[in-house]
């Protein structure tokens, strides 16, 4: 693997996506052998080919898996045990779904994102690119009107997880320690801050000829490197310090906090590795992940 990314546990399979490749963004493993049985998600832009494998998700059996790429606007569907090593078919963000982005299936002709740019939070899309419904707004985060909606956006940055048997939808914050769940049958929004509770120091910036957040402090701590909506719970890998620490030592998370639905945390696990991403087997109970060392792998806990 030349620079793992993201991992995801399709119930049968380990999938490990990289964020850039020399040929292909999947590798698919088999976790009981240990052994790497194919890859595939061909590089480039040719049909049935992707250009990053930055969010992996479910698709509907565990021999498939949706590709988000971000830069070609589409999700692309895999199926991991044909012998193609192209996607079998993909979903194009139409025109007016353009500003979209971290999407996932909330249906099979609806989807759950975020925007590039605007005071909404989470938008649900039809697949011909019509706003159904918005919930939330990134003003609400920060009480200073002065402040741009995408600026105080950046500050919330982080990855996000959705889990459609308890339709609820989850942003575990980068650089702000909070973490968020939108129930989408009720279009309630549970909000946990901590264990810091910090706002980061930023400016706003314009040099890139629009407002951005640009952080002043120069050891600026990450929070949640990853984050899983699973069955029974929420699993957050937490990091709570400097990304200098990965930058010198290869040290990153070794810490997951377990959440319910409810926002309220139940348990901690202290790994003895640190990781870059996380995926989990509830039914095994196992948390898998790619470490953070020079020579990043597939690393696998019981808990």
């Amino acid at each position: 693997m030349l620079d793992p990314e993201s991992i995801l546990w399709t119930g049968k399979y380990l999938v490990v996506g990289e964020s850039k490749t020399l040929d292909y963004y999947l590798h698919v493993i088999d976790p009981e052998s240990e052994t790497l049985i194919k890859t595939m998600g061909k590089d480039v832009f040719g049909p049935g080919e992707i250009s990053t494998a930055y969010q992996l998700e479910k698709g509907k059996s565990v021999n498939e898996i949706w590709v988000y790429d971000h830069t070609q606007k589409l999700i692309a569907l895999f199926d991991l045990e044909s012998p193609d090593e192209l996607y079998q078919k993909a979903f194009r963000q139409p025109q007016n779904m353009y500003l979209a982005t971290d999407i996932r299936w909330f249906s099979d002709d609806k989807l759950i994102c975020r925007l590039a740019d605007g005071d909404d939070k989470y938008v649900l899309y039809d697949t011909l690119g019509n706003q159904l419904t918005t919930y939330g707004t990134w003003s609400q985060l920060i009480a200073d009107p002065s402040l741009p909606p995408n600026v105080i956006k950046s500050v919330h940055q982080g990855r996000t997880s959705f889990n459609p048997a308890q339709k609820k939808y989850v942003l575990g914050g980068r650089f702000r320690d909070f973490i968020e769940i939108l129930d989408l049958s009720s279009g309630e929004i549970i909000s946990t801050r901590g264990p810091e509770h910090v706002i980061p120091a930023f400016v706003v910036d314009y040099s890139a000829g629009y407002p951005m957040a640009q952080f002043t402090d120069r050891s600026l701590s990450s929070y949640y490197m990853d984050i899983i909506a699973g069955d029974e719970y929420i699993y957050a890998l937490y990091f709570g310090k400097s990304a200098d620490l990965y930058y010198k030592n290869g040290e990153l998370s070794k810490e997951i906090f377990v959440f319910d639905y409810d926002g309220k945390l139940v348990k901690t696990y202290t790994l003895d590795y640190s990781l870059v991403s996380l995926a989990v087997d509830e039914e095994n109970r196992r948390f898998f992940g790619i470490s953070s060392d020079e020579d990043p792998n597939v690393v696998v806990f019981d808990f």
